[in-house]
């Protein structure tokens, strides 16, 4: 008995319904997309009036006097940034006996949620190109099913549907990877600024070491 047609029957059933999500998979995000590089326009306008460290390192002495970042470069450094400086400076107010260790784990802890935020946007140069792919082949697969009944309409709908699923899964893919390049570029700049405020608000007068 060969169960070879059966198999093919049962996989070209799951790859068929597998187009919807697909497609709707695509749609999904390059709309979250067009949302995201609006923020991320937002957030390039204001890194561009703040764009080195070493401004950030004139001040080191009022952020050690302070315990905090100064006003007047507050509204030009980015907000989890700020909002990093006072979580640290409640840690620091607190006189616990793991000060050292607490102030380390908020240090990782603000790393691994920069990191978090990379992350999303590099899973889409993955996601967005494979699922092009997949969202190619198989409406490939129905249009010659349908030519070799003689049915031309239906092989030029899924030759239309595979070749604007490639086009939109590639377009994802390039943007999303232009903007984890420039968003890791910005994930270094904000530890270099965060471990700056750590080194200066947790620096003893008089005393070279840091936590």
């Amino acid at each position: 008995m060969n169960i070879f047609p059966a198999l093919q029957t049962v996989l070209y059933t799951i790859s068929t319904a597998l187009l919807y999500p697909v497609v709707i998979l695509l749609i999904f995000l390059s709309l979250w997309l067009v949302i995201y590089t609006g923020s991320f326009l937002s957030e390039w306008i204001k890194r561009r009036q703040f764009r080195s460290s070493e401004l950030l390192a004139d001040f080191l002495e009022d952020i050690q006097k302070r315990k905090n970042i100064p006003d007047k470069i507050q509204k030009s450094l980015p907000l989890h940034i700020v909002n990093y400086a006072k979580e640290l400076n409640t840690i620091l107010q607190g006189n616990s006996q793991f000060m050292e260790e607490r102030v380390e784990d908020l240090n990782q802890r603000k790393e691994y949620s920069l990191l978090k935020d990379v992350d999303k946007i590099r899973l889409i140069v993955r996601i967005g190109p494979s699922l092009g792919l997949i969202g190619t082949l198989i409406p490939m697969g129905t249009g010659l099913a349908g030519l070799t009944q003689g049915n031309m309409a239906q092989l030029s709908s899924s030759l239309i549907l595979a070749f604007t699923t490639t086009v939109v899964g590639l377009a994802l893919g390039i943007t999303a990877h232009f903007f984890s390049v420039v968003k890791e570029r910005w994930l270094m700049e904000d530890m270099r600024h965060i471990n700056l405020v750590t080194e200066a608000m947790t620096k003893v007068d008089g005393d070279s070491s840091t936590v």
